[in-house]
């Protein structure tokens, strides 16, 4: 695989990945997006695609949740109606109120909320992001016009090139 199309793939993976990132911390997504700007060899991608499956392991934090959500409502700023720019709004502070913690279940509200609004409002982008489709596996792109699942030995076989 030549360097260019290893680069490519981790692209999309970063693409697929980063608000799920973010919503982990915002210093994990700084860190994987400026690690990836730097990376120019297929063993600098590796650690970006080390660095972002690890990332993913961790917890989401209410800080990080709470910027993501912001980011991602910038998808609909300017097509959603002011109500339904208000009931994200609402639902987004009930569920990261300080007194209770992050669950599973104020994740899913997200994401419903979220796929409500992608349902009148479509973005690609936000559709093909691991936050909207945890379902998904995280290190599957589209390659080609083809779903691929993206591994370690993609980067091993590019770099032994």
């Amino acid at each position: 695989m030549s360097d260019k199309r290893i680069r490519t793939l981790t692209e999309k993976l970063w693409a697929r990945n980063k608000y799920t990132v973010m919503a982990k911390g915002y210093e994990h997504y700084k860190n994987i997006g400026n690690s990836l700007k730097k990376a120019q060899s297929p063993e600098e991608l590796l650690y970006v695609y080390d660095l972002l499956k690890e990332t993913l392991t961790l917890p989401y934090t209410k800080k990080g949740m709470r910027t993501t959500l912001q980011h991602m409502r910038g998808y609909f700023k300017k097509r959603a109606t002011s109500e339904e720019k208000d009931e994200f709004i609402v639902v987004m502070n009930k569920q990261l109120s300080d007194l209770d913690p992050l669950t599973d279940y104020n994740i899913e509200l997200f994401r419903m909320q979220l796929l409500k609004l992608l349902k009148t409002y479509p973005s690609d982008y936000l559709l093909q992001s691991s936050f909207v489709q945890p379902q998904r596996k995280w290190n599957e792109v589209y390659d080609q016009k083809q779903l691929r699942i993206v591994s370690r030995e993609d980067y091993l076989e590019s770099s032994e090139k």
